[in-house]
This record gives structure tokens, C-alpha cells and sequence, in this order.
């Protein structure tokens, strides 16, 4: 969890990365395999930053806390606006792909 913790600036960027790569992917065409392997690159990196939050609240970080709960909130919100409000495209994208 430290680890975790300490590549905390490492995870964001990671994540705005693996988001982009994931539109590009999702919307482009793709092979549903390459569409399901971001989506759960995301999950993962999502896990990684709700524990970094918590971590930080825990350590006593609150201002690096609330930065990274900001960080969170515009991941997600990404997140929802790629996977649900496109939720027909995304799940062809997921299920048979763009072959």
C-alpha cells in the first residue's frame, strides 16, 4: 500500500493515458478483446486511486487527499461519459468488436 501510495502522481497520469488510448480504442474500432483489456486497465487504476484517497485521509494528507479526490471525481466522470452515455456503441465494442 505504501508503494501504491507513493506512485500516486504516477497513477493519475496513467490513468488520463490508459483514458485516452481507451476513447481512441472504443470509438475508432477496435477488437473486443483490446476494448475489454482497457476497460478493466481502468477498474485497476481506479482501485489504485479510491486507495490512494483513503491512504491519503488515513496519513493525516488531507490536502493532497482533496487533490486526489478531484483527480478521482474527473476520472470517473470520464469514465461514465466513455463507457455509459455511448452504452449501445460500448457494449458492440465490447461483446464482438469492430472486426
Amino acid at each position: 500500500m505504501n508503494f501504491l501510495y507513493k506512485a500516486k502522481w504516477i497513477i493519475m497520469v496513467l490513468s488520463a493515458i490508459v483514458w485516452v488510448m481507451t476513447f481512441g480504442v472504443l470509438f475508432v474500432g477496435g477488437t473486443a478483446f483490446v476494448n475489454r483489456t482497457f476497460l478493466v486497465l481502468n477498474l485497476i487504476l481506479l482501485l489504485a486511486q479510491i486507495a490512494n484517497v483513503v491512504r491519503s485521509f488515513l496519513i493525516g494528507k488531507k490536502d493532497i487527499g482533496i487533490i486526489l479526490s478531484i483527480c478521482l471525481a474527473i476520472t470517473i466522470s470520464l469514465l461514465w461519459a466513455t463507457y455509459i452515455w455511448g452504452w449501445n456503441y460500448t457494449v458492440k465494442a465490447l461483446t464482438i468488436g469492430f472486426e
